[in-house]
């Protein structure tokens, strides 16, 4: 009867978060890497070499690992994850061997008018200070991409 009891309520708890996911969000621990400075911190946030931080574990739905002599690539599927109510749909962090250069990417998921509106009002900043960084921002479809580039520090 206990284990009857226990996975009913199993149950009833796994349906609850489901009907109510919990919202990683990514401002607190991003906002002066895309709205300040990319090369601000000689490591990458949330990610060392070639896993995910614990905090955002929960929410990676998937990813792939490529490796080629040039570059080396990581991309997260996310679920639930956002930056500044926008829903960031995947996070990637690359290596350039031969530029020696780290990359993190925010793919923007701006299929709705509100995202939209979010998005619009995020100011990223697009001069960077150091020579050796850089930010892009691309659109695909109903993606945005948003680019962060710095010299790796360890060289």
């Amino acid at each position: 009867m206990k284990k009857y009891i226990f996975t009913i309520l199993a149950i009833s708890f796994a349906m609850h978060v489901q009907a109510n996911p919990q919202t990683f969000d990514l401002t607190p621990v991003l906002q002066d890497r895309y709205e300040k400075d990319c090369a601000v911190r000689p490591d990458y946030d949330l990610y060392k070499f070639p896993d995910i931080s614990k905090k955002l574990q929960a929410y990676v739905v998937s990813h792939e690992l490529e490796e080629e002599p040039a570059v080396v690539s990581n991309v997260f599927t996310l679920k639930n994850v956002e930056y500044r109510g926008v829903p960031v749909s995947k996070i990637e962090f690359s290596y350039g061997n031969m530029a020696k250069q780290m990359n993190q990417a925010l793919y923007f998921d701006l299929s709705t008018t509100k995202a939209k509106q979010n998005f619009s009002k995020i100011q990223f900043k697009r001069k960077q200070t150091k020579a050796d960084a850089s930010l892009d921002i691309e659109k695909e479809g109903s993606t945005t991409s948003v680019y962060c580039s710095w010299t790796d520090q360890k060289i």
